[in-house]
Protein backbone atom coordinates (compact mmCIF):
# COMPACT_ATOMS: atom_id res chain seq x y z
CA UNK A 1 0.00 0.00 0.00
CA UNK A 2 1.03 3.10 -0.99
CA UNK A 3 2.18 5.49 1.78
CA UNK A 4 0.64 8.40 0.54
CA UNK A 5 -2.89 7.38 1.04
CA UNK A 6 -4.64 7.08 4.39
CA UNK A 7 -7.69 4.75 4.46
CA UNK A 8 -10.95 4.82 6.00
CA UNK A 9 -13.52 2.09 6.22
CA UNK A 10 -16.75 2.62 6.96
CA UNK A 11 -20.57 1.29 6.28
CA UNK A 12 -21.71 1.15 2.72
CA UNK A 13 -24.30 3.36 1.94
CA UNK A 14 -26.96 3.81 -0.90
CA UNK A 15 -25.23 6.97 -1.69
CA UNK A 16 -22.38 4.89 -2.43
CA UNK A 17 -23.95 2.82 -5.30
CA UNK A 18 -22.94 4.59 -8.11
CA UNK A 19 -19.25 4.24 -7.34
CA UNK A 20 -19.84 0.81 -6.58
CA UNK A 21 -21.30 0.16 -9.36
CA UNK A 22 -19.06 1.40 -11.40
CA UNK A 23 -15.95 -1.27 -9.96
CA UNK A 24 -18.37 -3.87 -9.96
CA UNK A 25 -18.96 -3.47 -13.62
CA UNK A 26 -15.01 -3.02 -14.27
CA UNK A 27 -14.04 -6.03 -11.72
CA UNK A 28 -16.21 -8.78 -12.71
CA UNK A 29 -18.06 -7.28 -16.23
CA UNK A 30 -20.72 -9.63 -17.11
CA UNK A 31 -21.09 -11.23 -13.77
CA UNK A 32 -21.84 -7.95 -12.24
CA UNK A 33 -23.89 -7.86 -9.82
CA UNK A 34 -27.10 -5.67 -10.51
CA UNK A 35 -28.16 -2.54 -8.38
CA UNK A 36 -30.80 -4.55 -6.88
CA UNK A 37 -28.87 -6.84 -5.14
CA UNK A 38 -27.05 -4.44 -3.61
CA UNK A 39 -30.29 -2.64 -2.53
CA UNK A 40 -31.30 -5.87 -1.04
CA UNK A 41 -28.31 -6.66 1.29
CA UNK A 42 -28.20 -3.09 2.28
CA UNK A 43 -31.91 -3.39 3.91
CA UNK A 44 -30.91 -6.76 5.37
CA UNK A 45 -29.98 -7.12 8.96
CA UNK A 46 -27.84 -10.00 8.11
CA UNK A 47 -25.32 -8.40 5.92
CA UNK A 48 -22.69 -5.81 5.99
CA UNK A 49 -21.27 -3.72 3.81
CA UNK A 50 -18.19 -1.89 3.81
CA UNK A 51 -17.00 0.75 1.71
CA UNK A 52 -13.12 1.79 1.60
CA UNK A 53 -12.24 5.12 1.00
CA UNK A 54 -8.78 6.89 0.21
CA UNK A 55 -7.61 10.10 0.86
CA UNK A 56 -4.39 11.94 0.00
CA UNK A 57 -2.10 12.27 3.13
CA UNK A 58 -0.90 15.11 1.85
CA UNK A 59 -4.05 16.78 0.66
CA UNK A 60 -5.81 19.65 2.25
CA UNK A 61 -8.92 18.22 5.17
CA UNK A 62 -11.37 19.32 2.43
CA UNK A 63 -10.27 17.17 -0.17
CA UNK A 64 -13.14 14.21 -1.26
CA UNK A 65 -11.63 10.51 -0.37
CA UNK A 66 -11.86 8.30 -3.41
CA UNK A 67 -14.44 5.37 -3.23
CA UNK A 68 -11.92 2.32 -4.31
CA UNK A 69 -13.34 -0.91 -2.84
CA UNK A 70 -16.14 -2.68 -0.88
CA UNK A 71 -16.45 -5.65 0.51
CA UNK A 72 -19.97 -7.07 1.60
CA UNK A 73 -20.92 -10.56 4.07
CA UNK A 74 -23.58 -12.37 5.32
CA UNK A 75 -23.43 -13.45 9.07
CA UNK A 76 -26.09 -15.92 10.30
CA UNK A 77 -24.85 -17.14 13.74
CA UNK A 78 -21.49 -17.68 14.03
CA UNK A 79 -21.05 -18.08 10.29
CA UNK A 80 -20.38 -15.49 7.80
CA UNK A 81 -20.23 -15.55 4.32
CA UNK A 82 -18.03 -13.33 2.03
CA UNK A 83 -20.38 -12.34 -0.60
CA UNK A 84 -18.53 -10.30 -2.63
CA UNK A 85 -15.28 -7.73 -2.22
CA UNK A 86 -13.86 -5.43 -5.13
CA UNK A 87 -10.78 -2.94 -5.37
CA UNK A 88 -10.97 -0.58 -8.16
CA UNK A 89 -9.29 -1.85 -11.08
CA UNK A 90 -6.63 1.35 -10.34
CA UNK A 91 -5.98 0.60 -7.15
CA UNK A 92 -5.61 -3.36 -7.43
CA UNK A 93 -2.19 -5.44 -6.60
CA UNK A 94 -0.84 -2.48 -4.07
CA UNK A 95 -2.37 -4.47 -0.86
CA UNK A 96 -5.86 -2.57 -0.48
CA UNK A 97 -7.32 -6.08 -1.23
CA UNK A 98 -5.55 -7.63 1.50
CA UNK A 99 -6.30 -4.64 3.71
CA UNK A 100 -10.79 -4.85 2.69
CA UNK A 101 -9.86 -8.31 3.63
CA UNK A 102 -8.52 -8.36 6.83
CA UNK A 103 -10.79 -5.25 8.30
CA UNK A 104 -13.84 -7.29 6.73
CA UNK A 105 -12.80 -10.70 8.73
CA UNK A 106 -11.91 -8.74 12.05
CA UNK A 107 -15.09 -7.09 11.97
CA UNK A 108 -17.14 -10.39 10.95
CA UNK A 109 -15.04 -11.55 14.35
CA UNK A 110 -16.44 -8.80 16.24
CA UNK A 111 -20.12 -9.35 15.45
CA UNK A 112 -19.71 -13.72 16.41
CA UNK A 113 -18.23 -14.95 13.68
CA UNK A 114 -16.06 -17.42 13.92
CA UNK A 115 -15.63 -19.09 10.28
CA UNK A 116 -16.38 -17.49 7.16
CA UNK A 117 -16.88 -19.10 3.69
CA UNK A 118 -16.67 -17.91 0.27
CA UNK A 119 -16.77 -18.83 -3.70
CA UNK A 120 -14.10 -18.08 -6.07
CA UNK A 121 -14.00 -18.49 -9.51
CA UNK A 122 -11.03 -21.85 -10.77
CA UNK A 123 -9.69 -18.89 -12.41
CA UNK A 124 -9.26 -16.38 -9.74
CA UNK A 125 -5.89 -17.13 -8.41
CA UNK A 126 -4.72 -14.16 -7.50
CA UNK A 127 -7.47 -13.86 -4.95
CA UNK A 128 -7.35 -17.82 -4.04
CA UNK A 129 -3.44 -16.68 -3.32
CA UNK A 130 -4.90 -13.66 -0.80
CA UNK A 131 -7.47 -16.66 0.89
CA UNK A 132 -4.78 -18.92 1.08
CA UNK A 133 -2.22 -16.31 2.93
CA UNK A 134 -5.13 -15.59 5.51
CA UNK A 135 -5.98 -19.31 6.42
CA UNK A 136 -8.48 -20.32 3.77
CA UNK A 137 -8.91 -23.63 2.89
CA UNK A 138 -10.26 -25.30 -0.14
CA UNK A 139 -13.51 -27.45 0.87
CA UNK A 140 -15.73 -28.15 -1.94
CA UNK A 141 -16.71 -27.34 -6.22
CA UNK A 142 -19.40 -26.16 -7.01
CA UNK A 143 -19.93 -26.83 -10.51
CA UNK A 144 -20.93 -24.25 -13.07
CA UNK A 145 -21.70 -21.79 -10.31
CA UNK A 146 -20.83 -18.43 -12.27
CA UNK A 147 -23.53 -17.43 -14.60
CA UNK A 148 -21.49 -15.62 -17.40
CA UNK A 149 -19.75 -18.53 -18.90
CA UNK A 150 -20.63 -21.63 -16.92
CA UNK A 151 -17.29 -21.56 -14.91
CA UNK A 152 -17.02 -23.75 -11.49
CA UNK A 153 -15.92 -22.06 -8.42
CA UNK A 154 -14.16 -23.15 -5.23
CA UNK A 155 -15.57 -23.28 -1.86
CA UNK A 156 -13.35 -21.95 1.10
CA UNK A 157 -13.27 -21.66 4.47
CA UNK A 158 -11.34 -19.69 6.83
CA UNK A 159 -11.19 -20.76 10.66
CA UNK A 160 -11.11 -16.86 11.24
CA UNK A 161 -12.10 -16.32 15.59
CA UNK A 162 -8.36 -16.57 16.12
Amino acid sequence: MSGNWTPHLRAMQMHDLPAVLAIEEAVFGDDAWPRSFFVRDLANENSAYLALELAETAAPAAAPAELIGYAGYWLLEDEANLMNIAIAPAWQGQGWGEYLLRESLARMVERGARVCTLEVRVSNLTAQALYRKLGFVVTGRRKRYYQDNGEDALLMVGDIHL
